[in-house]
Formats: C-alpha cells, structure tokens, sequence
C-alpha cells in the first residue's frame, strides 16, 4: 500500500481498507473523485467525512487489538516463566497419604494429612536429601519383597516422632528420617 500523501499516520492495513471502501463507493457513484486528492483526504463530501470517521474506528479497533495481545502475550510469558520456577522445585508427595505434596524446610516437614517432623534436630534435610532416603528405603524392601510397604509416624523419646517404613507381609521395618 501507497502513503497518502501528506499521510494520516494510519497503518498499513487501515489504509487499504480504506481504499477498498472508497472504490466500492465510487462503483456506486461516479462523480466522487478520487480517495487522496492532492492535500490528503479530500473533504468535499459528506461521504469522505464519514469514511474519516470509519477510519478513526478501524485504528482504535486495531490498537485494541493490539493492546489485549500484547496483554495476553505478557501473562503468557509470566506463566511460563512460573511454570519453569516450579519444575526447579523439588515436588514429594507425602508417603502417608499419597495426596499432597510435602512442605520442607530447614526446621520441619510437614503435609496437610497432619504429618509433622521436627528436622532441626537432623542436619541437613532437604528435599534433594529426603527424596534420596526414601528412595533408599524402598528400593531395600523391594530387593527382598514385591509387596508395597506402608509409610507411618512413630513417637520417639528423644526427640520428635520418625518417620517408619514397614511391610507387614515380610516384616520389614526401618527408620527413615
């Protein structure tokens, strides 16, 4: 598409439109002259000010347009970076009620079932370190049974509760945290 001259600043697309418009006005009536006259816009008739109002619209429309996409490209963005947040997050699910995922920190694991095990007594629990003894824990059972084990919390005198893994069809039982 051509510039008009002395141009209006209107894209590309709005232009064409235009064009298009005014051409399919003129089939209809003959006498119009031509869209860009040789200031611009010609203002003779009630036709082209209401073309100009059009053209006011179609920008506005497009700019609009434009805004909601560079919204929407933005929360895209926004939600893909917190989904690449997440996956570096370390997500175990609690072994007691195999539902929701374990909150960990440097001083206690816990999980909504109502699970709860001071670790500040225990040095260096993390996720990393957690994930590493259950894992631990079940690939020994399962060396000598196929059975799944239960995971349970059992009192400790000396400090905060264990948590256990046991399997009662081999009696296996041992601490893991």
């Amino acid at each position: 598409c051509r510039d008009p001259p002395g141009g209006t600043g209107a894209s590309a697309i709005v232009q064409e439109v235009m064009e298009e418009e005014w051409t399919a006005l003129q089939s209809e009536d003959r006498r119009l002259p031509s869209l860009w006259g040789p200031h611009g816009m010609a203002e003779e008739y009630d036709e082209l000010a209401v073309l100009e109002e059009i053209q006011q619209e179609l920008m506005s429309h497009e700019m609009s347009i434009i805004e909601e996409f560079e919204r929407n490209l933005q929360f895209e963005q926004q939600y893909i970076s917190s989904v690449v947040e997440g996956m570096d997050e370390m997500h175990i699910i609690c072994p007691i009620c195999h539902m929701n995922n374990l909150s960990i920190n440097s001083h206690f694991l816990s999980c909504t079932c109502g699970l709860y095990i001071n670790t500040k007594v225990r040095l260096n629990i993390s996720p990393d370190v957690l994930q590493r003894l259950l894992e631990a824990r079940v690939s020994e059972h399962m060396e000598d049974c196929l059975h799944n084990p239960v995971f349970s919390v059992a009192p400790n005198a000396d400090s905060s509760p264990n948590l256990m893994i046991s399997c009662q069809v081999c009696d296996y039982l041992s601490i893991v945290l």
